[in-house]
């Protein structure tokens, strides 16, 4: 090992590169709010690190395709000839992963990458297996994407000692990586120390620039160790970086004493030792992370089978309208929302307190997307309390329900209002859905009080089995020209059939993510939110025009029609 790993290196480095990606805008995935913002910072403070400009490659948005990618980072193997060179690759993006035989396999997604077609995306380990090609001595992989931290998996080499002299680092080959989060592990999209980046690039960042350097050296272990430490104990978020030695026992130096990127001036020259930066052998944290709210209630991956059924939304019942009489059955397709508190193990609602506010309540406030009317009968469980209603006095099943549990997380499903099937056709209330989401904002706002106004919460819109499903519902008062939107087979009820084929959701189930701080919640922010969430409905079901939840060709939102249906049908 010795003959392997400490060879006839330089103490210094000879060339510095970096790979910089970062991608907000992808072409078949949905849009990232802070990853190429990460990118052209991390660039930034690799320059302030010395890194040449020259030397620097920072790609984004359109430009991150794949070949672009693998190429960039391939050429290296002749750009990089020397090996005293040291290279820093960072990606930040989605991330997948796909079940092997061995347990899950971790993607990163360029650009022009689907998150269904393997073929199109970059498997994480490649970089790692395609590192051997590579000369230079030093290498370090950052990745700011969900699951990255699998890239961990693939380590060929014992963990190196925990205290080093730079000397003798710099004489050592290595290939280390730190990974926003672990191999299982979704990552936020937002949320830094300073509201500019994610939350893992904030505080690596920081650590970049000089929080890491206790003893005056920053060296990879130091900014790994401080990235880990900053976001495994961050209140406002569940992930836990992953880092470690993929191969090699030495340590990349960012920044050190005078002389790092030039041969010394004579002889061999005492350098004084790195601080200790204690490197578990296991990087797990001591305490394993119990699944998220939305997780372990069925709100994983849309496309398990099982995905939004769990002990509440099991009551759930629908009608169907197409007999001569109405008859009730378990509900097939639901609308189900989840706010999610990050952090939310530091904090505890009262439920005895919440019980008796919901068993009178009236909305506050005067605005209509401020008028959510919570379920009427109230119930509550060791761990939550739960308002319902049901279909009506003869079925047992529920129309609604909101569960708000000790923790803070807020689930309201519904499956009366948001759906209903007629004659074979099964749709989703397009109008109903955007309206209850946006006052849900604003009743989950409430409901956490407080707490809401410093931490992030997790948005989670869900439409459950929407295979084969349409939107109906739309906006039907005039807009724009005096025109309105045409429901499914208007004008012609004889061309449903044919008209349907092209607006019939291939999706098993739908999910839309996003990261809101309840406390700085606005009309205009939420209308952000709100407006997101019609547009990815839209895509979804092959509407190729602006949002028809919205008066024609306007952006006007039919409440007058929102509560003519909330009235009329209420169960």
């Amino acid at each position: 090992m010795e003959d392997r790993y400490k060879s006839d290196y330089k103490p210094y480095y000879s060339g510095s590169w970096a790979l910089v990606v970062g991608i907000n805008q992808y072409q078949h995935a949905r849009p990232l709010s802070y990853a190429r913002q990460d990118a052209e910072d991390v660039a930034a403070a690799l320059s302030d690190l010395g890194f040449p400009q020259d030397g620097i490659q920072l790609i984004t948005d359109a430009d991150a395709s794949k070949a672009r990618i693998q190429q960039s980072y391939l050429d290296y193997i002749e750009v990089a000839g020397s090996p005293d060179d040291r290279i820093v690759v960072f990606f930040a993006g989605h991330g997948v992963t796909r079940p092997g035989h061995y347990g899950p396999v971790g993607y990163l997604v360029p650009v022009d990458g689907d998150p269904d077609e393997p073929a199109s995306l970059i498997r994480l380990n490649d970089f790692t297996r395609d590192a051997d090609l590579i000369p230079a001595k030093h290498m370090l992989f950052i990745f700011d994407a969900c699951f990255s931290g699998l890239v961990l998996n693939d380590r060929r080499a014992a963990q190196p000692g925990a205290e080093r002299f730079i000397w003798d680092m710099l004489r050592r080959m290595s290939r280390q990586a730190i990974a926003a989060g672990k191999g299982d592990q979704e990552v936020a999209d937002g949320g830094g120390p300073d509201g500019k980046n994610s939350i893992f690039t904030g505080y690596l960042l920081e650590a970049l620039s000089g929080k890491a350097t206790p003893g005056g050296t920053l060296t990879a272990n130091g900014v790994m160790q401080y990235v880990y430490e900053r976001v495994g104990q961050d209140p406002r978020t569940t992930q836990t970086p992953n880092y470690g030695h993929i191969d090699g026992d030495g340590d990349l130096i960012l920044s050190g004493p005078a002389g790092l990127t030039e041969p010394p001036q004579q002889g061999d020259v005492s350098i004084s030792a790195a601080p200790k930066m204690p490197e578990p052998a296991d990087p797990r944290p001591i305490l394993e992370a119990t699944p998220r709210f939305a997780e372990s209630n069925g709100y994983g991956s849309p496309r398990d089978t099982g995905f939004g059924r769990n002990t509440y939304s099991s009551r759930l019942g629908t009608i169907d309208f197409s007999g001569l009489r109405r008859a009730a059955a378990e509900a097939k397709c639901w609308l189900a929302l989840v706010v999610e508190p990050q952090g939310a193990r530091a904090w505890t609602v009262d439920l005895t307190k919440q019980a008796a506010r919901f068993s009178d309540y009236s909305p506050v406030g005067t605005d209509p997307f401020e008028r959510f009317m919570p379920p009427r009968s109230v119930m509550t469980t060791i761990d939550s309390v739960i308002l319902y209603d049901k279909l009506g006095y003869m079925w047992e099943y529920w129309a609604r329900y909101v569960r708000i549990d000790k923790s803070g997380n807020i689930e309201f499903c519904d499956s009366y209002l948001s759906y209903f099937s007629y004659k074979g056709m099964q749709a989703f209330r397009y109008v109903q859905i955007i309206g209850m989401v946006w006052q849900f904002l604003f009743f989950a706002k409430l409901t956490l009080g407080d707490w809401g106004n410093q931490h992030p919460v997790r948005l989670l819109v869900n439409l459950v089995d929407t295979r084969d499903t349409i939107l109906a519902d739309f906006a039907s008062q005039p807009g724009k020209d005096d025109k309105k939107w045409f429901e499914p087979g208007e004008p012609d009820p004889l061309d449903m059939g044919s008209s349907l084929l092209n607006l019939k959701c291939p999706d098993p189930n739908l999910q839309m993510q996003f990261e809101v701080v309840l406390g700085a919640l606005t009309e205009s922010s939420a209308r952000q939110i709100v407006d997101d969430v019609a547009r990815q409905l839209g895509l979804a079901y092959n509407h190729q025009s602006p949002p028809r939840c919205y008066n024609y060709g306007t952006e006007a939102f039919p409440w007058q029609q929102f509560f003519e249906v909330q009235s009329h049908f209420r169960p």
